[in-house]
């Protein structure tokens, strides 16, 4: 069998006798062209292509909005670069140091994800001051990880037929998985907890599905990157380069990188575009405008700027939150009141939300 040696200084030569050993990794449609190939990165570039498109529109969407949606705003520029780099890799060439400035941007919307929901977590808690000393320094330090291992590779890295084998994919990977574990604790904590607060079915319902198809999809994705770069990276004692792992067979590469690539970066995207949007601030003030308002004001967080704020007495019936006032006679039977004691107007805290829940939106 005759395989490919890579010399001292890092540069592969061409491949030997292609025509019987073909590196399978490496064939696509302009660079060492094969009709498989070809055909997978295709259908892995229309989806990227669609998925730009749509994150350029969602982006348009969210700086028409009335108010800056930031963290969805840096999720879909960071989407939409990710998907631009693919394209070019998928299509035109094959150079690993793409491959991780994709998955980089991938890991950005990870922690912007996090960092959004982790932070009104805590607010939800009644425990602010973990959002500063406690939240926040552990995603810079997941961010200062991150950069320092994708710059390193990207400077080190050499495009030869056992990139694969290099330990910086499973650097990467492993430490998103473990972030994706902290973003399902959070997921089960919001969840418990919203459990225990007072809001319309309907909308906590939304309100996790939405949730935890972000955990699911994130999930996906970390587990099955992870996987696959352990077996890359347990498998280099036995192969001469990747290709021999798939035994230099394209239908099988095709397949497995495929499916790969549909839950490592298509999946993803896909859940947050159906999950992030920009809610109308305008209301009716029927139902909808409870939904639409308890996810504009963001995740668990209260309509009021502090949660020690001087709280006076009011009566139902005026305009201090703009909340209206139901008469009893509408959800009260004239004959359970008694004419003697008069019904008398109730007391209630202004500044004290009716329920606390969690946004769709960011």
């Amino acid at each position: 069998m005759t395989s490919t040696m890579v010399p001292a200084n890092g540069i592969s030569p061409d491949p030997v006798n292609t025509s019987i050993h073909p590196d399978v990794v490496r064939q696509g449609c302009f660079c060492d062209f094969d009709a498989i190939a070809c055909t997978r990165n295709g259908i892995l570039s229309l989806f990227a292509g669609v998925l730009t498109i749509l994150c350029i529109y969602k982006i348009v969407r969210l700086h028409q909005a009335y108010e800056q949606y930031y963290h969805q705003l840096l999720v879909f520029y960071c989407a939409t670069a990710e998907c631009l780099i693919v394209i070019v890799h998928w299509v035109y060439i094959h150079y690993p140091q793409m491959e991780l400035a994709a998955e980089y941007m991938k890991m950005l919307q990870l922690l912007i994800v996090c960092h959004f929901y982790l932070s009104r977590s805590v607010r939800l808690l009644r425990r602010d001051y973990l959002g500063m000393k406690l939240v926040l320094p552990v995603l810079v330090f997941f961010f200062a990880y991150f950069s320092a291992v994708a710059v390193t590779a990207i400077a080190v890295s050499k495009d030869t037929n056992m990139e694969c084998f290099d330990p910086y994919w499973v650097m990467m990977s492993a430490a998103e998985c473990f972030l994706t574990q902290l973003f399902l604790l959070a997921g089960i904590l919001i969840t418990k907890k919203m459990n225990e607060v007072t809001t319309l079915e309907s909308a906590r319902w939304q309100q996790k599905r939405n949730l935890w198809s972000i955990i699911i999809a994130f999930e996906l994705s970390s587990l099955t990157t992870m996987l696959f770069d352990i077996v890359n990276l347990g498998l280099d004692p036995w192969n001469d380069s990747c290709a021999d792992i798939y035994n230099r067979n394209q239908v099988v590469y095709s397949i497995i990188y495929l499916f790969l690539m549909l839950f490592k970066i298509v999946v993803p995207i896909v859940t947050l575009l159906a999950v992030f949007h920009p809610v109308s601030r305008h209301s009716n003030g029927n139902q909808d405008e409870f939904l639409t308002s308890d996810t504009q004001y963001g995740a668990f967080q209260p309509r009021f700027t502090s949660l020690g704020s001087y709280r006076r007495l009011y009566q139902p019936g005026t305009d201090d939150h703009g909340i209206p006032w139901v008469p009893p006679s509408q959800y009260a039977s004239p004959a359970r009141r008694s004419q003697s004691f008069p019904k008398m107007p109730s007391i209630r805290e202004e500044h004290e939300p009716a329920s606390l829940s969690l946004p769709v939106t960011a």
